[in-house]
């Protein structure tokens, strides 16, 4: 999530039931969002202890039952379905390339949406993401005024039915079991340490202070698939990637923008790295393959008279950013790529081993494999850790490195269609009582 939170706090290995408010204490955004991580910790792995990892109410609508297919399309049944304990609701019957959050696209014959000749697996591939009122403006109160700050954000429950190739001999349960499996993933481990440039001012921390900038929520993110030394690249940011805004027109390189920061911890200069997102990129960086993300794009100027953002390219991929239906907004992030790598991607190269210096002392440290092949980086994944001044240090309690923190992507087989058409379910339901079946 890239929300501009103050700390995420949530760990299911503290078995807290429950956050306390004391009395005439300040109020934290982390606490109250633990509270509903540890009610959402609970129901659904409740729920996946009761129905297993994934299963429907039975009834005369089974939820995500595939029928009416053609050679291009099918349509997904409206109903309820759980993947691992997630309630994912389909409210009513839609056709395959017309699915909510899938942007599907079958005119692409070599494409990953095309539906194949011959036998093919189709799955439920679910995930959470971010919402902000740029994405949902139903989401600002306009009691509080057209350009008043947002006050909270949500949390989305995203499903795609998803179509896979199968070769003759391939077992669909053996390769969504392989999909549901750990992953041999990188492991970050992060650090403060005497930040050499603050030496020379005594004003700013003391000598031997580790951290020695604001208090943030950092974010380090892959955005370059694969292994260490093999095209792994990240970013990463002192705002949890929250430092986002909205687009209002995109032509070319130029970027008109909703604002260009409204203080000078979110203002919009000359050398920085963004992207361009909107709904379609989002929901689909076909995350889960080693397949880097669109290239970052560079501000080389800023027109404030019109709050345009002069890029060094056109934002990735085409047609980025020039749909106002698909909610487009530019995200700054704060790292510095190499200068040899200025005109590939932006991204910092994944090296394991080395300590790798952020900013204000501090650094991280992909953890290198005991063995090869090396750790697996996907797009997508994500660690986040809070830095306080108060402490000139990072609060980061995992000594021995921690594997990604996100994004947790769950997999549920819905049926196999075989070479003749014929369509075999594997969908699994329980009971419900009839007088709760609607």
């Amino acid at each position: 999530m890239h929300g501009d939170f103050s700390n995420i706090t949530f760990s299911p290995g503290h078995n807290y039931s429950t956050v306390f408010d004391l009395q005439g204490r300040v109020g934290l955004d982390a606490n109250r969002n633990e509270q509903t991580a540890i009610l959402l910790h609970q129901l659904r792995t409740t729920m996946a202890d009761l129905v297993g990892p994934y299963a429907g109410p039975e009834g005369d609508h089974l939820g995500f039952g595939i029928k009416d297919l053609t050679d291009n399309d099918f349509t997904i049944g409206a109903g309820r379905y759980y993947v691992d304990g997630i309630l994912v609701d389909n409210p009513a019957d839609v056709a395959y390339t017309a699915q909510p959050h899938a942007f599907i696209d079958v005119r692409d014959a070599s494409g990953a949406d095309k539906l194949s000749d011959s036998r093919y697996l189709l799955y439920l591939k679910v995930w959470e993401r971010h919402i902000t009122e740029v994405e949902a403006p139903a989401l600002h109160e306009p009691a509080l005024g057209l350009h008043h700050p947002d006050s909270a954000s949500r949390a989305q429950v995203v499903w795609q039915v998803r179509a896979k190739t199968l070769d003759p001999n391939d077992d669909p349960e053996a390769w969504l079991t392989a999909q549901r499996a750990p992953r041999r993933v990188g492991v970050l481990q992060v650090r403060a340490v005497a930040d050499d440039s603050a030496m020379d001012d005594p004003c700013i921390a003391a000598p031997d202070a580790g951290y020695t900038g604001e208090n943030q929520l950092y974010r380090v993110e892959i955005r370059g698939g694969g292994r260490a030394g093999e095209g792994a690249g990240f970013v990463w940011s002192r705002d949890n990637g929250s430092v986002i805004q909205p687009v209002r027109h995109c032509d070319d390189t130029k970027v008109q923008v909703a604002g260009l920061g409204r203080d000078r911890h979110t203002t919009l200069e000359p050398g920085q790295w963004v992207e361009v997102v909107d709904d379609a990129v989002s929901t689909r960086r076909e995350l889960g393959l080693p397949e880097p993300a669109a290239p970052l794009r560079k501000i080389v100027d800023l027109d404030i008279d019109t709050q345009t953002v002069i890029l060094n390219a056109t934002p990735a991929p085409p047609g980025t950013g020039t749909a106002p239906s698909r909610h487009p907004y530019l995200r700054r992030w704060d790292h510095t790529p190499p200068d040899d790598l200025h005109s590939k991607d932006g991204t910092i190269p994944v090296t394991e081993g080395p300590w790798l210096p952020l900013e204000h002392g501090i650094e991280v440290r992909f953890t290198p494999a005991p063995d090869d092949p090396a750790h697996e980086y996907r797009n997508g994944d994500y660690w986040t850790f809070p830095a306080r001044r108060t402490l000139a240090d990072v609060i980061w309690p995992y000594p021995e490195g921690s594997s990604p923190h996100g994004v947790a992507y769950h997999y549920a087989p819905l049926a196999v269609v075989t070479d003749a058409k014929a369509i075999a379910a594997l969908r699994t339901s329980f009971k419900v009582p009839l007088d709760r079946q609607v």
